[in-house]
């Protein structure tokens, strides 16, 4: 299986600005994205009435997840370049980040060629981030972004999409676990995500049957959009004042965490892959079908929409769908040539895959033997 080295980026902006992103990457040479939308959530501060009902509530805008790839030798181009087009060094706009992947060559990706940006409007991108993915019960997405907020996570994303796997092994009983799942996206200093991943696992109670699957991707880097509560009554926000004391002292590990004796006792997963798998839409459940009968758990699908800026990807259909199998390294050959078998890169289903490191895994994972 022969891979090439890329760049996927993930540019999470509200709606109002995602023509100005677009506009952008077509500007810069990017052929082509995809586009989820999803829930952009904050803390809203509320003052009440003669202080009756003040506080604190969950506030929640449409907002849309744009992906694409370019060589990883052009990913800081690209991030400055959509940084300066939608103004995402100001808190509370959106973010932009890239991960480093493999493409399997069989997919057919030919890397765009991207235009530099100039070194005078530069912004300093953060190195040292991990990005968290948690997948629960549908209308547990919410209180998910609540808890993540409540650590002082910014800007929890929530997108939706539908379980398979577990429901898929029950038989009648399957009916006691609901397809339809939300997704929740953070993107967290490294130095702190062993710690907020385990209070997520307890927030979603992801070590119970059936409750969910998070994992966490390290090696992130990019910026993050820094607001977790609106309506502040100072100058500073807190989250620019924790930013400000992270570049002088250069890092964030001064506000590293320990880990609370509720949290120590998680049984994790290690040594995994993501395999990022985009199809054309209708085709994902029997591909992921076949990814478990060669060794993969399952998988929540979510639909996309695909675009061309050339117009020129004939067989890949509008509507698209995507998953992310986590799989042990040892599985990964096998998988995608159960996926290859399936008909993965025919032009009925237009497929392709990209891996990624995960570090860390957590779901329920049954009794611990003796």
């Amino acid at each position: 299986m022969d891979k090439i080295r890329a760049a996927q980026l993930t540019c999470t902006i509200y709606n109002s600005v995602v023509d100005r992103a677009l506009a952008k990457l077509q500007e810069i040479g990017v052929r082509s994205y995809h586009a989820q939308p999803s829930r952009a959530t904050v803390l809203r501060r509320r003052e009440g009435f003669w202080g009756i009902g003040a506080g604190l509530v969950l506030e929640e805008e449409p907002a849309t997840r744009l992906t694409f790839h370019v060589p990883v030798e052009s990913a800081e181009d690209a991030l400055q370049a959509l940084i300066s087009a939608c103004g995402l060094q100001v808190p509370g706009r959106g973010s932009a980040v890239y991960d480093e992947v493999e493409i399997v060559a069989e997919s057919g990706w030919e890397a765009p060629e991207i235009a530099p940006f100039g070194d005078a409007n530069r912004m300093p991108l953060r190195d040292d981030l991990s990005s968290i993915v948690c997948t629960v019960q549908q209308d547990y997405g919410n209180h998910l972004a609540q808890s993540a907020l409540d650590l002082g996570v910014p800007m929890p994303q929530v997108t939706t999409g539908e379980g398979t796997g577990l429901r898929d092994k029950l038989g009648l009983i399957r009916i006691t676990v609901p397809a339809a799942k939300e997704i929740v996206h953070v993107t967290v200093p490294d130095q702190e995500s062993e710690e907020i991943f385990a209070a997520l696992v307890t927030a979603g109670r992801i070590n119970e049957l059936g409750a969910g699957f998070i994992y966490d991707s390290p090696g992130t880097r990019g910026i993050i959009n820094n607001m977790v509560v609106r309506g502040q009554q100072h100058s500073a926000s807190m989250e620019q004042l924790i930013a400000a004391v992270d570049e002088m002292k250069g890092s964030a590990d001064w506000r590293r965490r320990v880990l609370s004796e509720e949290t120590q006792g998680y049984r994790y997963l290690h040594d995994l892959v993501c395999m990022i798998l985009v199809c054309n839409e209708g085709h994902a459940s029997d591909l992921v079908i076949a990814a478990m009968s060669a060794g993969a758990g399952g998988a929540t699908i979510s639909k996309q929409s695909y675009v061309s800026f050339d117009g020129e990807d004939g067989a890949i259909s509008p509507a698209r769908e995507t998953t992310e199998l986590i799989v042990g390294q040892g599985a990964v050959e096998s998988i995608h040539d159960a996926l290859r078998d399936a008909g993965l890169y025919g032009d009925e289903i237009s497929g392709c895959i990209a891996l990624k490191k995960v570090d860390v895994a957590c779901t329920h994972l049954g009794a611990p033997r003796d």
